[in-house]
């Protein structure tokens, strides 16, 4: 029975765990060093609050970066400046419920006309506030509220809107006075109607119904008031773009005013020798789409994002409109044909819409409006900007999550390739003495003496120009963990200095051990945690080192995103001032990341210091 019984005894030792309660003493017996590393990481709220935010950078900036790509060739100065914030598609109900005359959209707003004549305006402020060059373009005038409104439009950062008296009331960016009336303008407006109204980037026009057309505002490069008096009175439809204009005129031809030479003035030519009567023409930012009486689309223009390719469809067109770089058709099927761009998700048109029967359709900018039968509306394109834009019009969320992913990497390469280095010269000099010890810590004396930041530029700058964009991070890479290895060298050596004269060194070298296997079997063991504890608070050095260099212009290069050179982008006194967004932001995520850092490397000495472990 005895056999049988220890037996039992053996399996139940082997399968079920002890339960039953242990002394401190004999848990830290039980205990191995690794565990009570953890044990006491543990207890060091601040080292885990650095642990949960340095996971959650990691996690923003490489797992983000795969969830939101970046097209680095991809600028869109339009969207310059545009400061936080979403909901740029969030229309007022009421216009819904009043039913919509007419939808205008800027860079990142749109104002809307109720059939009853309210105005609406909804979405971000596009630029800032400056007295005597902008107001508020999200605050609709008290004149405009009072007054009987017949016309409303959009330009990118001003609006107009045109009262049943004939008076032409602006807000908004009024930089080049495109957001007010001259006054030779005044006089016409009071002498005959209206035919359209028009409004795009920092200038304004309106259309007459005798055909005049009056333009006005940032019209010094395009001259784009310079219309030939062969057309003038003959206009019939306006499609406005950012440097030309596509004129439909009374004997169904098209003419182009504006930039000459460009594919937007590339008329064809049965639309120019009456062979052909248009009958309606819309324009994007670099292309015009006209539409003949027979029902046949013209196209011509530039081939970006596709927006010649007009898709199949079958039906007739009932109406055309067209955003900065799409077209959209309206069928009489109720169906919307929509190509182009899909920066912003113009693209993604709502499926519920695709079971409506649209009746109106208005596009602008990159955001786009559909109205159905019933009175619903759909909306879709930009929403918004979460951390802005910066000065070309890219959005700062997606390069700081591409830019995380380049700065955390720089800095881990950096740290590692300083250690490896900092391991080898400490070790060496510590455990051989010497004339090798006097040796490496001469060259390392050498090193430390080298001013850092000076070298670290003057080879960025004599290299990087003769080397790619890649080769240029993996230089700065190398360029950190090179000059930054020898205070934690010295560490090393120290330590070592002590471990080498100790008990378990000696019978290691009795025993006849390979001196090799003695550093790194039994000294490294013994001070890894040092080590350890340096790779946390060099990895925030090194963080900081390469936004540093970036900062100043010899990091990573643009369009290549990092934290470093979103700040150098950002330190002119206008954006210091007008644009906190872009220099605030990614700041905070760089010291965010290394003040977690720090905190790690602080718990992790805590943790590992037997001392701090007796209190």
């Amino acid at each position: 029975m005895k056999p049988l019984k220890s037996f039992f005894r053996l399996i139940k030792g082997l399968f079920v765990p002890d339960r039953s309660p242990v002394s401190a003493l004999q848990e830290e017996a039980l205990q191995t060093p690794a565990k009570t590393i953890v044990k006491n990481f543990l207890r060091q709220k601040l080292g885990i609050l650095g642990v949960l935010g340095f996971i959650a950078m990691l996690m923003f900036s490489f797992v983000g970066s795969n969830l939101k790509p970046i097209d680095l060739s991809y600028v869109e100065t339009t969207l310059r400046n545009i400061r936080p914030g979403r909901n740029y598609l969030k229309y007022p109900a009421a216009l819904e419920r009043d039913g919509v005359s007419n939808i205008s959209s800027g860079v990142s707003f749109s104002i809307g006309l109720s059939e009853k004549g309210d105005v609406y305006v909804w979405g971000r402020e596009p630029a800032y506030v400056l007295e005597g060059v902008s107001t508020s373009v999200l605050r609709v005038p008290e004149s405009v509220r009072a007054a009987d409104i017949v016309m409303v439009v959009a330009g990118d950062r001003h609006a107009l809107a045109l009262d049943s008296t004939g008076r032409l009331h602006g807000w908004g960016f009024n930089n080049f006075q495109q957001a007010e009336a001259p006054v030779q303008l005044a006089a016409k407006l009071s002498a005959k109607p209206v035919k359209q109204l028009i409004a795009d980037e920092a200038y304004s026009a309106v259309l007459f119904e005798d055909g005049e057309l009056y333009v006005w505002g940032s019209v010094m490069n395009n001259r784009l008031d310079s219309i030939p008096a062969a057309i003038q009175g003959r206009i019939v439809k306006v499609a406005p773009s950012a440097h030309n204009m596509a004129l439909l005129l009374d004997d169904g031809t098209v003419a182009v005013i504006g930039i000459r030479g460009n594919p937007f003035s590339q008329v064809p030519g049965q639309l120019q020798d009456g062979s052909t009567r248009v009958v309606d023409l819309i324009a994007s930012y670099r292309a015009v789409l006209a539409l003949d009486d027979r029902g046949q689309l013209y196209m011509w223009g530039d081939v970006q994002y596709d927006v010649l390719a007009i898709p199949d469809f079958s039906g007739k067109i009932v109406a055309m409109d067209s955003g900065k770089n799409n077209m959209m058709l309206l069928l009489d099927t109720g169906r919307v044909i929509y190509w182009g761009g899909n920066h912003f998700n113009q693209l993604a048109l709502p499926a519920a819409m695709s079971n409506s029967n649209v009746v109106e359709i208005y596009t602008e900018m990159f955001q786009s409006y559909a109205v159905t039968d019933t009175g619903k509306m759909f909306a879709w394109g930009n929403k918004g900007f979460v951390f802005g834009t910066d000065e070309f019009g890219r959005d700062v969320l997606t390069r700081l999550i591409h830019g995380g992913r380049i700065s955390l990497t720089v800095g881990a390469i950096a740290v590692v390739i300083s250690v490896f280095i900092a391991l080898f010269i400490g070790m060496t000099s510590g455990f051989f003495g010497g004339w090798v010890d006097m040796v490496l810590m001469r060259f390392t004396d050498i090193v430390t003496s080298i001013p850092f930041l000076p070298i670290a530029i003057t080879l960025s700058a004599v290299l990087g120009g003769r080397v790619s964009q890649t080769q240029r991070i993996y230089l700065i890479m190398v360029i950190i963990g090179v000059l930054s290895w020898t205070g934690l060298a010295r560490l090393i050596r120290a330590q070592i200095l002590l471990e080498r004269e100790k008990d378990f060194v000696l019978a290691a070298r009795a025993l006849g051990v390979k001196q090799k296997n003695i550093i790194v079997r039994h000294i490294l063991p013994n001070v890894f945690n040092l080590v350890i504890v340096s790779i946390t608070l060099s990895y925030a050095g090194s963080l900081l080192t390469e936004a540093g260099l970036s900062f100043l212009g010899f990091g990573v290069s643009t369009p290549t995103p990092s934290w470093g050179n979103m700040l150098q982008g950002a330190q002119t006194s206008a954006v210091m001032q007008y644009y906190w967004w872009r220099w605030l932001i990614p700041g905070l995520f760089v010291v965010i990341t290394a003040l977690c850092a720090n905190l790690i490397g602080d718990a992790l000495r805590e943790a590992m210091d037997p001392k701090a472990n007796e209190k």
